[in-house]
């Protein structure tokens, strides 16, 4: 990824933690009833995440559902990691999901540099490491 995309603030929606309830760890089933018990599934708030915490959450997800039918929400994608699953989950209706992989694939290096660096920015020996990706 371009270090300009790794520092853009992507929107996602979140679904947060019920508050005042005793946590319930989530079993594996077919529909997924801890999450009612542990998440407000009535709301969903928007939020701002760079592309590595969303990638993150994705690659160390705990909880993957798909959620259809319910009449708060629209349809989509729920995703929470396992640092992530006792604060809140990601919701990403399909084209929110669409729109997220379509920023990654799009997001194209052109051009890198890497090397040594000393405290004035010439390369040397101190082996600080610099990279950039345009």
């Amino acid at each position: 990824m371009t270090d300009r995309f790794c520092a853009t603030q992507l929107e996602v929606h979140e679904i947060v933690r019920k508050k005042d309830v005793e946590w319930r760890e989530p079993f594996l089933s077919c529909t997924a009833r801890g999450i009612f018990n542990n998440y407000d599934m009535r709301v969903r708030q928007l939020g701002r995440n760079t592309p590595k915490t969303i990638s993150d959450k994705m690659l160390h997800a705990r909880i993957i559902g798909v959620l259809s039918g319910s009449a708060y929400l629209p349809d989509g994608l729920l995703v929470a990691s396992d640092t992530q699953s006792k604060k809140q989950l990601f919701h990403f209706t399909p084209s929110e999901i669409i729109g997220i992989f379509d920023a990654f694939l799009e997001d194209e290096v052109r051009e890198f540099h890497d090397g040594y660096l000393d405290a004035d920015g010439n390369f040397s020996g101190t082996r600080k490491v610099f990279a950039t990706r345009k």
